[in-house]
């Protein structure tokens, strides 16, 4: 099937940018490396930003779609794999005026995997409307570990990061994020807890 317009935009945006930095492509760059015009481009999206903001979106979409939700924690790794796959890409968005929208993808990796391992737990564990206040302040830390960890040069292993930070199981999970109330013994708590991560 050949791709839509948006979607080769889309594609056109995301070679450039694994190339080259986000802030040297221009519009006219970006149509030249397909068969539509500016006109076409501007039918869609409403400038570079909003193109990159869709491309990212498809990104976090395709991301959330190969997850297997039985473990939240190799959910969670698949996102730095994902991220680490397309360091350069990632790269020169990070060193760009568009820097916050790598931040916004990881957030909205972060959520759909939280919003996905919880909805597949056994009917009536988890409430539907989830608690924001509990829930923001592990998703902001998941958040903090990835781009600390990206923006430090990937220096660690994704795995060996984790199993320091996150030795949580589903249960203790759900307790963190307020969607089940637990008395948990002390000797059950995780050593740290992401929520003291660096935000940002």
């Amino acid at each position: 099937m050949e791709p839509t317009a948006k979607q080769a935009l889309s594609t056109s945006l995301e070679k450039l940018v694994t190339n080259m930095s986000f802030d040297d492509i221009s519009v006219k760059l970006i149509v030249s490396k397909t068969t539509f015009n500016r006109q076409t481009f501007y039918y869609h999206f409403q400038d570079k930003f909003d193109c990159l903001q869709y491309t990212l979106e498809q990104l976090s979409q395709r991301l959330a779609a190969e997850m297997i939700y039985s473990d939240w924690r190799k959910c969670y790794l698949k996102i730095f794999n994902v991220i680490a796959q397309r360091r350069t890409f990632m790269g020169h968005i990070v060193d760009s005026q568009a820097y916050s929208m790598f931040t916004d993808f990881v957030l909205q990796s972060v959520d759909a995997m939280l919003q996905g391992v919880l909805a597949r737990t056994p009917q009536g564990e988890v409430q539907t409307n989830f608690p924001q206040k509990p829930w923001k302040l592990f998703e902001y830390g998941l958040q903090g570990i990835i781009i600390d960890w990206f923006t430090e040069g990937l220096r660690k292993e994704p795995e060996e990061l984790v199993d320091e930070l996150l030795d949580v199981d589903i249960s203790q999970l759900k307790v963190l994020l307020g969607t089940q109330k637990q008395n948990l013994q002390r000797q059950n708590l995780p050593r740290q807890l992401p929520a003291t991560a660096r935000l940002r």
